[in-house]
């Protein structure tokens, strides 16, 4: 598991953060239920995954619920976590739902009839020392969840696991996406090959594939977007080199299913760069996301300053035709730990976290400015977006502030923001 709150730490103490201008743009914001523990299973891990989405006046989020690793750390089998299902309609409170086993955050998604669904890893594994990395991959949904109802489920298995002997056959680093037409697809890394799991709405079974088969490395956190015209996949490099070892995070890889074939493209490979054998971690995701016009952009990072490891540099790669074209974003101070797109009426807006704040600018050379948002430590940001199937045409952005700073716990604050789109006229 990646430990990026390591680094925040790190970067509180190292960096100043420069001034800027704090935004007129109003917005509500409330404290919410977040988990006990900070890991291995906190709601704010998997950075990939979409934890967020709008339907009308309803929002849905999950929490996981963490409690049993008070007394064993392992979150197998024998001792699972909770995966929390919430509900808010308009100006009400927070109403909690189903609590299903799991061991890790999952991925929570919304069709275009505003039924929600969930992609859960559930521990199978119950030996005392298991970490909860082995088990099977489910799928839930919620089909009176319109009607307030989201106690009632029915499930299913993508992926099983017999408990006992079959090991891992399916990664906790799990994306997932729903597209237009109700496909939803589910991606992980396993022995250096990257599968994708896909059914359609009214399929009556999931099909596996391989994205990417013999990569030679294992590539991990998913960024997974569900189209009309095919599945795409922004994934990182994370392998595994041996115990009490960094592992190596230098590549970004690209994988896409259009027309029936999957292809593959490296979008920054630093295994070469002067800086890999003394910094293994070199490169990370930010996010996905399908603009207006078709095109595919990605959000990368590279830490290349020779000076500071924590550096973080934000790229966005837009695909016109068959050519990446990149650009480097401005960004508040090197403390900048993650970048998220939006776009709205045809005008990419990006949200910006620190250690503590959050910022908003309008347009990849627009100005940040802070918003007033609660300060959490160690911030991981979230948006209710279209991958995840949230509509374009929703009048608010729903947002998720987790806080993923170890010192937090188990007393840590975590946020519901929402902001109205004509808000964003103010910039």
């Amino acid at each position: 598991m990646k430990s990026f709150y390591v680094a925040f730490a790190l970067l509180l103490l190292i960096s100043c953060e420069q001034s800027a201008v704090v935004s007129s743009v109003n917005l509500f914001s409330e404290q919410i239920p977040g988990s006990k523990n900070h890991g291995p299973n906190g709601t704010w891990w998997g950075y990939n995954q979409s934890k967020i989405v709008r339907y009308g006046n309803t929002v849905y989020m999950y929490v996981v619920e963490n409690e049993n690793i008070d007394t064993n750390p392992n979150p197998n089998a024998a001792n699972p976590s909770k995966i929390a299902i919430y509900r808010k309609d308009g100006e009400g409170s927070w109403q909690r739902g189903a609590r299903l086993n799991t061991s890790r955050p999952g991925n929570i998604l919304l069709d275009s009839d505003g039924i929600v669904h969930l992609i859960v890893f559930e521990p199978t594994y119950t030996q005392s020392s298991e970490n909860g990395s082995y088990g099977r991959l489910k799928h839930y949904w919620f089909p009176n969840c319109k009607t307030g109802d989201i106690t009632s489920y029915q499930e299913e298995i993508i992926v099983d696991n017999d408990g006992a002997t079959q090991g891992e056959t399916v990664n906790i680093r799990v994306g997932a996406s729903i597209g237009p037409d109700d496909l939803i697809a589910v991606s992980y890394g396993l022995n250096k090959n990257h599968v994708v799991c896909y059914k359609e709405k009214t399929g009556i079974k999931w099909f596996q594939e391989y994205a990417g088969f013999g990569l030679g490395s294992d590539f991990y956190y998913p960024y997974v977007l569900a189209s009309s015209s095919g599945i795409s996949i922004l994934a990182i490099q994370d392998d595994w080199v041996g115990n009490n070892l960094p592992n190596i995070y230098q590549k970004s890889q690209y994988f896409e299913k259009k027309n029936g074939s999957w292809i593959t493209e490296s979008i920054v490979n630093l295994q070469s760069h002067s800086l890999a054998q003394s910094r293994p971690e070199l490169a990370d995701n930010s996010d996905i996301y399908l603009d207006n016009s078709g095109n595919i952009n990605l959000m990368y990072i590279t830490k290349l300053d020779p000076a500071d490891k924590y550096h973080n540099t934000f790229t966005q790669a837009t695909r016109s035709g068959n050519t990446w074209n990149k650009t480097e974003l401005t960004k508040i101070d090197s403390k900048t730990n993650w970048i998220r797109m939006i776009e709205v009426s045809g005008q990419m807006y990006y949200f910006l976290s620190t250690w503590d704040k959050v910022y908003i600018k309008k347009g990849i050379n627009g100005e940040y400015k802070r918003l007033n948002t609660p300060k959490v430590e160690g911030i991981y940001l979230y948006l209710a977006a279209p991958r995840g199937g949230t509509s374009a045409s929703e009048s608010y952005i729903d947002m998720l502030i987790l806080c993923g700073s170890s010192n937090s716990y188990p007393n840590a604050k975590n946020y519901y923001v929402r902001i109205s789109k004509s808000e964003l006229s103010k910039l």
